[in-house]
């Protein structure tokens, strides 16, 4: 958004094998980040909030619930699937996310979470801003996938994500592009040139990892 707040809408679809009633999203949130304007829904039909968010607890269909803890949010919805391959909404609001240095704006953002006991076949991410991305990369490095850009937007694709592991999508926009710094930090001083360079040497020392290991093996 203009102000640096970031609105997230994930699309999961899960196949069930089996019964299922319940999934959850933990959202981690570090000093100075917030979340709202929760919601989930499955098609057009949007779930009731009020429910439980304890993991392993039961809910009505069609219903979820949120909860603090001690990393972030959690998010539960409750459903009943059997067998079946059903897709579900998650929409939020972050704030805190993205930093404001004098000549870009740095968002980096979790947009695939390490709780997940099941990997995943694949994974994309999309994030579009007030102006055209300066830069953009994806992480960790060892996760199978690219990052390509179209002028403001910044698409991600993984493919054969572990169990546990997480993504991140980093995108630098130009600091000029935002009306306002209401939704994110304020740092100083000009960082493009600086993060350009730590993500080329983290690239580096990630390649260097993997020539290690194959001649180890």
């Amino acid at each position: 958004q203009d102000d640096g707040s970031l609105v997230v809408d994930e699309t999961i679809t899960m196949a069930f094998d089996g019964a299922f009633t319940g999934a959850f999203r933990e959202i981690p949130l570090d000093a100075g980040q917030s979340i709202d304007d929760v919601r989930v829904s499955e098609g057009t039909r949007a779930y009731r909030p009020g429910a439980s968010a304890e993991l392993g607890s039961s809910g009505a269909p069609d219903t979820f619930g949120t909860a603090q803890t001690s990393s972030g949010l959690r998010i539960v919805w409750h459903y009943s699937a059997a067998n079946e391959r059903r897709t579900f909404h998650v929409h939020y609001r972050l704030r805190g996310i993205a930093v404001a240095y004098d000549d870009v704006v740095d968002v980096n953002l979790k947009v695939w979470g390490g709780e997940w006991d099941v990997g995943l076949d694949r994974l994309t991410a999309s994030m579009a801003g007030p102006g055209a991305v300066q830069r953009a990369w994806g992480h960790p490095f060892r996760v199978r996938g690219d990052v390509t850009i179209a002028g403001s937007r910044a698409l991600l694709r993984a493919l054969d994500v572990p169990p546990h592991q997480f993504v991140e999508l980093r995108v630098l926009y130009p600091r000029s592009a935002f009306t306002s710094t209401a939704g994110m930090r304020v740092a100083s001083g000009a960082a493009l040139d600086r993060i350009a360079a730590d993500e080329l040497a983290d690239a580096d020392r990630a390649q260097q990892d993997e020539r290690e290991v194959d001649r180890a093996v």
